[in-house]
């Protein structure tokens, strides 16, 4: 696609129109979550912004454990979970088309419109060369019926791309965005616990589970897995660490205690000795013994889970600070 298709000096009235110079999502930054990582990117354009691991502590995505031998990628459900949560956080709302069914390509071409004359990407999944990944829409044109932007790619790269207005989900960003009160960037660490409770500690035994199973055979989708929790849990760290920095007293130091065991958790994750989708990761699944050993780690890392669920539930409301506690 020529460069010149970046150029945005059209006249007024112009059918086509494009916002210049929008960053792409790229693989292999350390942000395994799409949606949130292009919606970084199409906030930097909007009245506010947040951190890539302040999203996922909003969304919740910093929370969530992700399912194996069950296909570790976001659900529809949990996707729409994850905008409910930052609307929370967000007024007026992000605006999530095909919440119920796919949208019209009308309807796409419209709210894309509406978005890019306002200077504010959009987000869309099922557009584009990668549509199993959220992208950025960054134009349009009414006349050609084609949107422009980036889908995930694996190396930086100016030029959109072009594809028709056919999707899954379009999620717009009103102009006049602007942040709640800080209760509600606080009761995501209040539900934490919950998600623990009704979902981590399920899916860690069915992991574990799996491994040892006589006739496993794992295959890339462990080690997506692997790069889920990894991603998620760093988020949750440096979450939690910004958000205790925001308070005082026990609530703060219960906030700081939660980070401290993710980061643990990390180290535990590290010590596998294999980087995710690695050659020697991927070596060692086909081994029982290896399997055996990271499903014992992965019990050990089920323990700091449940330890950091609770301070996370006790930040809401305990009387004292996390040392009384870990008194013998």
């Amino acid at each position: 696609m020529p460069a010149d298709r970046l150029r945005v000096d059209e006249p007024e009235n112009a059918r086509r129109k494009l916002i210049p110079s929008v960053a792409p999502p790229l693989q292999g930054l350390g942000r395994a979550h799409s949606l949130i990582q292009v919606l970084e990117i199409a906030l930097d354009s909007a009245p506010v912004s947040l951190t890539y691991d302040d999203l996922m502590g909003v969304s919740g995505l910093a929370f969530r454990t992700p399912p194996w031998p069950d296909h570790p990628s976001l659900s529809a459900g949990e996707t729409l979970r994850a905008l409910d949560a930052l609307n929370e956080v967000f007024t007026p709302p992000l605006i999530v088309h095909g919440a119920d069914c796919a949208p019209e390509p009308d309807e796409v071409m419209q709210a894309v419109a509406s978005s890019v004359d306002a200077g504010i990407p959009c987000l869309a999944f099922g557009w584009g060369s990668v549509k199993d990944s959220w992208s950025i829409i960054a134009g349009y044109d009414v006349t050609d019926e084609r949107l422009f932007g980036h889908c995930v790619l694996e190396a930086q790269r100016e030029a959109y791309e072009s594809w028709p207005p056919t999707l899954v989900y379009l999620v717009t960003i009103p102009p006049d965005l602007a942040f709640g009160p800080i209760s509600a960037f606080l009761a995501v660490a209040d539900r934490a616990h919950e998600r623990w409770a009704s979902e981590g500690r399920r899916r860690y035994r069915a992991w574990i589970a799996a491994l040892r199973e006589r006739d496993c055979n794992p295959d890339a989708t462990h080690e997506a897995a692997v790069e889920f929790l990894a991603d998620a849990r760093g988020a949750a760290a440096a979450f939690l660490t910004r958000l205790a920095e925001t308070h005082e007293g026990n609530r703060a130091a219960w906030l700081h205690r939660a980070a401290a065991l993710y980061d643990r958790l990390l180290e535990a994750l590290e010590e596998r000795g294999a980087a995710p989708f690695s050659e020697a990761a991927l070596m060692g699944l086909k081994d029982p013994d290896w399997r055996g050993a990271w499903a014992t780690r992965l019990e050990e890392m089920a323990e700091l889970e449940e330890e950091a669920a609770t301070a996370l539930r006790r930040s809401s409301s305990a009387e004292f600070p996390p040392e009384e506690a870990l008194e013998p």
